[in-house]
């Protein structure tokens, strides 16, 4: 089996995976769901006129008579009123508190043109109105303008559950490893990252280079996605192949046309469930999850993985694959490769602000360039 293309390899991602449970929650319980259906006002907003300042409701000429009953406003009188109030019928404008001076039970200002400062019923959304597309995420902007536009609860699919498995025998938790160990950064690294991505962490497990010891760990739990991280080389110690054949499992790739991260593979389970395999290397594990990680979540939520930005290169940016992902910082000029960019070397993401997509052939100065945002 050949590598694919990066372009191919989140195409196979998302669509290995089958849509998520529908379900209805409450606007309390819906952040980082994703709509399932395009979300309507339900009413206008404002709901209905309001006043946009603090001041007097006015109608007529001036002076006005303060007026402080209730009932229509008649020409020639003017009412105390807030910012957000619903002016009394009859109200022409809105006298800024600045604008007006009270003299004995007589209001003095200068007329305001009509309609000054009175907002209009359905402003910023008429009944009808597209308020959320399906497949957004909703963040607490959007649950803000779904609760003003009258929804009390949505339907949606949740944040894939994930697995995350961390093979490795020379592997050690802390301190300073020996020749012959290495330090795990997987265990800190992947799960704040593949929750920035969209999914819900269920386990993380530790689990020995052993394909029997990997595919026992990946059959338990119930979740939606299993990721794995190490063991995708080509090896008799890399444990990923012997368990996806222990488990009978469907292999969609086995490696892709991309550096760093070229051994990460997808394979899906008989049960249903993808099983992402990204490289041992930290760097390459981390391009690898940028890289697929958003077409899986899409593929389950129904979500619509954002097209990547575009940037000028201020640099040259050398391609050494099909599509080579180099962690890069912004610079008055344009973006330039931030440090040194090897599988196994970290420092230079750790300063990157975006991940620029570099194709074969690579990008001069001056080129146009899409990167990834910084999710790390």
């Amino acid at each position: 089996m050949s590598d694919v293309p990066w372009g191919e390899a989140r195409r196979l991602a998302r669509a290995a995976v089958a849509p998520g449970e529908l379900i209805t929650v409450r606007l309390g319980e819906a952040l980082g769901c994703t709509a399932a259906d395009d979300l309507l006002a339900l009413g206008p907003v404002p709901h209905a006129v309001t006043s946009a300042m603090d001041g007097w409701a006015v109608a007529g000429a001036g002076p006005w008579l303060v007026d402080e009953s209730d009932g229509p406003l008649e020409p020639g009188r003017a009412r105390a009123i807030v910012t957000g109030g619903v002016p009394p019928e009859g109200t022409a404008a809105v006298l800024p508190t600045e604008r007006g001076e009270v003299s004995g039970d007589r209001l003095h200002g200068e007329a305001p043109p009509p309609g000054w400062h009175l907002r209009p019923a359905g402003e910023e959304a008429a009944p009808g109105d597209v308020i959320v597309t399906a497949g957004s995420v909703l963040t607490p902007a959007r649950l803000a303008v779904l609760a003003t536009t009258g929804h009390d609860q949505v339907a949606v699919r949740r944040a894939p559950l994930v697995h995350l498995l961390v093979t490795g025998d020379e592997l050690v938790a802390s301190g300073v490893p020996q020749p012959g160990q290495v330090r795990d950064v997987m265990t800190p690294m992947l799960p704040p990252l593949l929750t920035a991505l969209g999914v819900r962490i269920a386990h993380v497990d530790r689990v020995p280079d052993d394909p029997r010891a990997v595919a026992r760990a990946a059959e338990a739990g119930d979740v939606d996605l299993v990721i794995s991280a190490g063991g995708t080389g080509r090896s008799s110690a890399d444990p990923i192949d012997g368990a996806w054949a222990a488990l009978d499992a469907d292999v969609r790739f086995r490696g892709v046309d991309m550096r760093p991260g070229h051994p990460v593979s997808l394979a899906v389970l008989p049960d249903g469930r993808p099983w992402l395999a990204l490289p041992g290397n930290p760097l390459a594990a981390v391009m690898t999850t940028l890289s697929l990680v958003p077409a899986l979540v899409a593929g389950h939520t129904g979500g619509v993985p954002a097209d990547p930005a575009i940037a000028i290169a201020a640099a040259t940016f050398a391609g050494r694959a099909g599509t080579t992902l180099v962690p890069a910082i912004h610079t008055p000029a344009g973006v330039v490769p931030a440090g040194t960019s090897r599988p196994h070397m970290l420092r230079g993401l750790a300063d990157a602000e975006v991940v620029a997509i570099v194709p074969d052939g690579g990008i001069e100065p001056g080129s146009p360039v899409g990167v990834l945002p910084r999710v790390w």
